[in-house]
């Protein structure tokens, strides 16, 4: 498989994982199962900026790794927020 290829994958991991986790964070009932899920992908979302270096390093230079990368940092800082807001909630 092509480098590029291969980053273009490892870079589309968090941005699915954070759509992934919002869709499970509010749409379905709580379960042991879905606990889980929801851990595994906002793990992959929260480590977004670790795709985005690896990502970058593996794709020198490709835009679609570039714009990617850029939606890899959106879904860290979005997990970020949800977790302070959540945070917050529970301070009031």
């Amino acid at each position: 498989m092509d480098k590029k290829k291969i980053a273009t994958i490892v870079e589309i991991v968090p941005i699915v994982s954070a759509v992934l986790n919002f869709i499970f964070l509010y749409a379905f009932e709580d379960s042991n199962f879905i606990r889980a899920i929801n851990s595994i992908t906002m793990f992959f979302a929260f480590f977004g900026f670790v795709f985005f270096f690896v990502g970058r390093s593996l794709g020198k230079g490709d835009k679609t790794v570039k714009i990617l990368g850029i939606f890899d940092i959106f879904a860290t800082v979005s997990v970020i927020a949800i977790y302070i807001l959540a945070f917050l909630a529970m301070a009031m």
